[in-house]
């Protein structure tokens, strides 16, 4: 029997990304989408998050389970406390954006890059690697940098400029046991790094179906 796994998530152009990683590394699971954009849409004019959003996040995220989920994730970044708060009475696994992300990270060294392409997503990653590196007793530095100039361009559609931007900007980040991708619309913009061995690149999209896949089989 196949598994099925719910995508929530609040912009489109995430879903490319973890459709491709499904595809790359767990073609045989069942992937869906539930797409709601004005969570985003709310955060980027401003509106501040309120049990409103959170309570929004578990409709969505109840939602999707009761359509024969066996897990589920949900894609935006800065929405971490909501998903973890809707799925304290499910008995599927549901991850956060970044959670998988964090703990392949610091099992590769206490180092950390971080790239992003907006300042929310780089705070809230921030938070949740402090917060799991206190749990785990396992200390760890960060370099971070923002590619902010990419950011409208993406959302204008210019894929291809703001992958490039991404990917010069990821092959200065060479002092780090391993670079994270702040936001899952980053994945596609890999495929121009320049090989570092010595230097992983880990997606959101890519760990999250690898926990999935453990936890799940």
């Amino acid at each position: 029997m196949s598994v099925r796994i719910g995508a929530v998530s609040p912009m489109d152009n995430a879903m490319d990304a973890i459709s491709a990683a499904f595809a790359e590394l767990w073609p045989e699971a069942e992937l869906f989408h539930v797409l709601d954009e004005s969570l985003y849409l709310d955060f980027a004019g401003g509106k501040p998050q309120t049990d409103e959003t959170g309570e929004r996040v578990s409709r969505l995220l109840h939602y999707a389970a009761d359509c024969h989920a066996d897990g589920l994730l949900f894609t935006g970044s800065v929405f971490g406390r909501w998903v973890e708060a809707a799925r304290s009475d499910m008995d599927i696994p549901c991850l956060t954006s970044h959670e998988a992300m964090i703990e392949e990270a610091v099992a590769l060294g206490s180092r950390l890059g971080i790239l992003t392409t907006a300042p929310g997503s780089l705070k809230c990653l921030v938070e949740d690697i402090d917060r799991y590196s206190k749990e785990t007793s396992k200390p760890v530095t960060i370099t971070d940098h923002i590619e902010d100039a990419a950011r409208p361009i993406i959302l204008a559609g210019d894929v291809e400029t703001h992958d490039r931007m991404v990917a010069d900007a990821a092959d200065k980040m060479t002092d780090c046991d391993c670079l994270m991708l702040g936001q899952f619309s980053m994945t596609g913009a890999m495929k121009l790094f320049t090989d570092m061995p010595d230097r992983p690149v880990l997606t959101s999209a890519h760990t999250a179906v690898r926990k999935l896949q453990r936890l799940l089989g």
